[in-house]
């Protein structure tokens, strides 16, 4: 009986590792977008123009925002009422503690023949609450813990290529896996 209850959390683990993500970006007008979202991203103080895109999922719908910021890359995600869910920062492997990345690296050696990390985010989203009542210039010099999002090119000998988005918590323990299951190049890009 223990046996059987081991193999089916081992089966269902691995089904939940490498559960599908498809997701689609389309642009839309900021006309479109409640207002609650455009006075959030409003306080950054933008120069250049911020690309508002409905992001439809297998969870649903939501809005975001895609900006430069003090020359990184913002992702802002919404509710389609304008409720902030997450802010991502596009950031390079180097700017994750040595720890961490050690963890995050050594993750990737045990589960892959080959690894390529393709982008690294760091995601404000375990603590909406602070990051609601803060503006961008309070966001960007909090000590907020961000999780990791990583976007990875693997395989295994022998076989083709896949695409991973993989979360590590903020000390580099993983969290979850989704294999992509559509080309990035059809999502707008920076």
């Amino acid at each position: 009986m223990c046996i059987c209850a081991l193999l089916l959390t081992s089966v269902s683990r691995a089904q939940v590792q490498d559960a599908v993500k498809a997701e689609r970006e389309y642009r839309i007008k900021p006309e479109l977008v409640p207002q609650k979202a455009k006075d959030f991203i409003a306080t950054f103080n933008i120069d250049r123009s911020v690309k508002w895109l409905q992001e439809v999922g297998d969870d649903g719908a939501s809005i975001e925002a895609k900006f430069k910021y003090k020359g990184q890359r913002h992702s802002v995600e919404f509710t389609k009422d304008g409720v902030l869910q997450d802010v991502e920062i596009v950031i390079g492997l180097g700017d994750v503690s040595e720890d961490t990345r050690q963890e995050i690296t050594s993750y990737f050696a045990q589960e892959f023949d080959y690894f390529k990390v393709e982008k690294i985010q760091a995601q404000y989203n375990n603590t909406v609450k602070e990051i609601i009542n803060r503006t961008a210039k309070k966001l960007v010099a909090s000590t907020l813990i961000p999780h990791y999002e990583v976007v990875v090119k693997t395989r295994y000998s022998g076989k083709k290529s896949k695409r991973y988005e993989v979360l590590f918590n903020e000390k580099g323990a993983f969290i979850s896996r989704s294999q992509i299951s559509i080309r990035r190049d059809n999502i707008l890009r920076f």
